[in-house]
């Protein structure tokens, strides 16, 4: 009886997270046919669509996000563990986030750039 308490509790973790994943797939899905009868009926219609704008990525706010969930981590990991081979998976979200705070630069540079130009 004892042997069966770790296959269940992994068969129910990883089973509520693969339901929770078909749940989220099926309502994306389900919103997306809605927004497509939506549309045909307003052409059908002769209604003028307006189209939202793209949402921006604030990459600025993903880039200090990251790092600094990195840093936790590797903190984290570095006070629990004393080892720092365990405490360098920390490395993975800073190098995330510093990934995005470049994108964030050089966007804003861009920007400057087209400012400038106009």
């Amino acid at each position: 009886m004892l042997d069966l308490v770790p296959i269940v509790a992994l068969l129910s973790t990883f089973g509520a997270a693969g339901v929770i994943l078909v749940f989220l797939i099926v309502y994306n899905y389900r919103k997306r046919q809605l927004q497509g009868q939506e549309i045909l009926a307003a052409i059908e219609k002769g209604i003028d669509i307006p189209f939202p704008p793209p949402k921006k990525r604030n990459y600025l706010n993903l880039g200090l996000v990251w790092t600094f969930v990195g840093v936790a981590f590797t903190l984290a990991l570095w006070f629990s563990a004393r080892i720092m081979e365990a405490a360098a998976w920390g490395f993975l979200p800073i190098a995330l986030g510093l990934a995005f705070l470049l994108i964030a630069l050089i966007e804003g540079k861009k920007k400057a750039n087209e400012g400038e130009e106009a």
